[in-house]
Order: structure tokens, then sequence, then C-alpha cells
């Protein structure tokens, strides 16, 4: 075994330990939070929210939105914000100790949707820096609120994804993924800042390969955990019918794109169903952390 072989299988040693220890006897909290609807439900089910976003004189997603504490943790840090105003999806999944992480994603589905409005545009690249500044605010808010004891080391992934006619302006960091449904075949649009995409990208493992190999999704680009953020951007022309997935780690970890690929090609028209069966396969397969899911579907002509 080479030097860099075994540096890396101690380092993922060390951090499977850290993954381990978690603080199960936490408050149960599962909510989002939009701007459309600004009180926040609290209950022992699954949370569902449904939405008609119109972006511009003849683009329409219709949205369905459901987030689950899954089966170990007593605490949702997912949060999710569909801001009709702005015709704005944002989802964060917090991470920290105690609290911290709920506090966290708080802080950005917050943040992101108030920045953007402040400065969006229609065009696509100015979208895109738009969205850049408000992840960086964002970033900056939570980091200031680090210093506090009680959110010590307290960060969230985030994807804030903008529509205007038919041109999607994302911007991410974290692990929290964003995949387009298109004519029957998935496409994952976002690339995960984590340890184990970077194993991948070097050749270690294979997307398959990398299933088995117990470690969890360990970040390395949140917001939050440093002054300064580094954040994707990317673009997507969208077609009719084109139906978008977000999602945390929560159902990516435990669901793989070929099952949710299957799920969404038996898709007959409802939305939320079709959230709660992907939620029900994460938790079927072990629910260990929380799951969020959005489900967008695009159309040229605004449906009834």
């Amino acid at each position: 075994m080479s030097a860099k072989h075994l540096a890396i299988n101690r380092l993922l040693a060390s951090l499977c330990v850290l993954e381990c220890k978690s603080d199960p006897k936490q408050q149960d909290k599962r909510f989002l939070r939009s701007k459309n609807n600004n009180s926040v439900a609290k209950n022992d089910a699954a949370v569902s929210e449904f939405h008609s976003l119109v972006a511009g004189s003849r683009s329409h997603l219709s949205l369905a939105a459901q987030s689950d504490c899954g089966r170990r943790r007593k605490v949702n840090q997912d949060r999710l914000n569909i801001d009709v105003e702005t015709a704005l999806v944002v989802i964060a999944d917090g991470m920290g100790g105690h609290c911290a992480g709920e506090v966290a994603a708080q802080i950005a589905v917050d943040c992101i949707p108030e920045h953007f409005a402040q400065s969006c545009s229609d065009s696509a690249h100015a979208a895109a820096e738009s969205l850049k500044f408000a992840l960086e605010q964002a970033n900056a808010a939570i980091f200031a609120q680090a210093f506090e004891p009680e959110n010590k080391g307290m960060g969230t992934t985030a994807i804030a994804a903008h529509l205007s006619d038919n041109q999607l302006t994302i911007a991410h960091i974290g692990d929290s993924r964003l995949y387009l449904f298109r004519q029957g075949s998935l496409e994952q649009l976002t690339h995960d800042h984590s340890l184990l995409q970077e194993l991948i990208d070097d050749g270690f493992y294979t997307e398959r390969s990398s299933r088995s190999t117990g470690m969890g999704h360990v970040v390395t680009r949140a917001l939050g955990i440093k002054a300064t953020s580094q954040v994707d951007t990317l673009h997507c022309t969208l077609q009719e019918g084109d139906l978008l997935l977000f999602c945390t780690d929560g159902l990516s970890d435990l669901v793989a794109d070929w099952q949710i690929s299957d799920t969404l090609r038996e898709f007959e028209g409802d939305l939320a169903d079709t959230c709660r069966l992907l939620i029900n396969q994460a938790n079927r397969n072990g629910g260990r952390d929380n799951v969020s899911v959005v489900l967008a579907r695009y159309s040229t002509a605004r449906e009834s």
C-alpha cells in the first residue's frame, strides 16, 4: 500500500469515527419555511408544501416539497424555502452539534432570498452573480454567529436555483444535489463538494463502489465554516416536461441514482406522492439522516 493510500485510509477511519458521534437526545423539530407562507409548521409527521411558481410570461413550475426527520435523527436540520416572488428555490442541510446545524440552515434559507431579491436580474450571468453574492452573504452571517459557544462548528450546505423563462441558474455549495430528469434520463447537475467525491474524481472509487465504503459525505465546502466561501454556479436551459429534483444527502446517500430514476420514470403527475415515495425509500434503506426533497415540473403554459 502506497503512502498516499495509507494516509487516505487513516483519514477515512478517523472521519468515520467522528461521524458516528451524534446526540440522540435532541428535541424533535421538523419544518419547512416558505416566503409565501411565513408560518413555521411543526408536527410529528413529514411536512409537505405545494407551490405554483411563474417565471416570465410563459414559464411555470409546479412544485411539491417534503422533509422528514428520518429513522435515526430526532432533530431535522434540513431547511427549504420556495420564494414565489423571485422564482427562487433554496435547500439547505445544516451540520453542527446540538441545534447548531438547524440554526445555520435556517440562516441560509432566510438570508439567501433576501439578498438575492436586492440584486436579482433576468440575465443568466447577472442571476449567477446575484446568487453567488447571496450565498456569500449567508456565509458571512453564519460564520459570525458560529463564534457563539452554542453554535460552534456549525455550517450548512446550500443550493439556490432561480428560474427566468426557460433559463435555470444555480449556485451551490456542499453535497446537497440538484438532478434533472428529462425524457426518462436522470442527470446530476451539481457536483458534490465532499471528500468522497474527491476520491471518486481521483479514481480511488467508482460511483458504485463508493456506496460500500461505509463513510458518509464529509463535506469539503459549506457555508459558515470559513470566513469566505467557494460557491459554484451553473446554468441549464429547461424543456417542456423537465422534472427537477432538489434533495439533501439523506436521499442521495441511501437511494441510488437508478432507483431515483425508476421512481421518477413511474411518475404519473402527482409530485407530492413522488416526494413521499422517494422519502419512504430512503427510510426503508435505513433512514440514517434527515431527508428533504423538492420536485419541480417545468412547463411553458400555466397549468390549471
